[in-house]
Formats: structure tokens, sequence, C-alpha cells
């Protein structure tokens, strides 16, 4: 192919040129608009897609909001980690003091353990949708 003196330049091949048509219903276009809308798609990528690699848009998300929400649940980790440090900054002022009673010592030590079984399932969670993220 020749190449053109202005603009983007030509395919050398798999230049799209044919049309896919099919009419639709208001209910059918917006639910076909929400899906697409909902992967961050545009309409002809999404069709393209659901027609040619039918597995490749089963999954619903967004990769994008996604990796949002998980920047912000790493924000949420890190405001906790913070407080739990306070927490414990405020234990041993209280522990040298001799005003630290060994039952919240115990309630304590009961309840953080929970967060660290929680923290390691949520870890778990979030490999398990990176790995899905990226197929």
């Amino acid at each position: 192919m020749t190449k053109k003196k202005n603009g983007r330049p030509l395919k050398p091949e798999g230049k799209r040129s044919r049309f896919l048509k099919a009419r639709v219903n208001e209910e059918e276009y917006a639910i076909a608009c929400n899906l697409w809308t909902e992967l961050g798609l545009k309409e002809s990528d999404f069709l393209r897609q659901k027609i040619l690699k039918p597995s490749s848009v089963s999954i619903k998300i967004n990769a994008g909001h996604a990796l949002k929400s998980l920047d912000d649940v790493g924000a949420e980790i890190g405001r906790s980690g913070n407080n739990i440090n306070q927490l414990a900054r405020h234990a041993n002022a209280l522990n040298k003091q001799g005003m630290l009673s060994s039952g919240i010592v115990e309630q304590f030590n009961g309840l953080f353990s929970d967060y660290i079984f929680l923290f390691r399932e949520m870890e778990k969670k979030t490999r398990e949708l990176l790995r899905l993220l990226k197929a």
C-alpha cells in the first residue's frame, strides 16, 4: 500500500470495512449499553468481542474501576494500620503507668487475631481478582 501524505498511516491488513447491523428495542439497547459501559469498552469493541470471542466478555467487571476500588481498599488498610499503632502506643503508655488491665489486653489480642485473619482473607481475594483481571 502507498502511504498517504497526511493523517494516520494506512493499515497494511486487517482493515475493518464491513458492517454488521441488527435492530433492537429500547430495552435491549439499554441492557447492551449498560454492559459495554460497565466493562469500559466502546460499543463496537464490545460487540466485536461478544460475537468473535464470547467468553472474553463474560466477566462483567470494569478493570479500571476495580483497580481504583483496590486502591481505595489499600488506603483504608493503611488507615487501620495507623489506628493499630496508636492503640499500641497508648497501651504501652498505660502499661508503663501500671494502669493496663489484663482483661483489656486479652480482648485486644482476640480482636487483633480476628483482624489478621480477615486481612489475610482479603489478600487472598485480592490476588484472585488480580489474576482474573490479567486473564
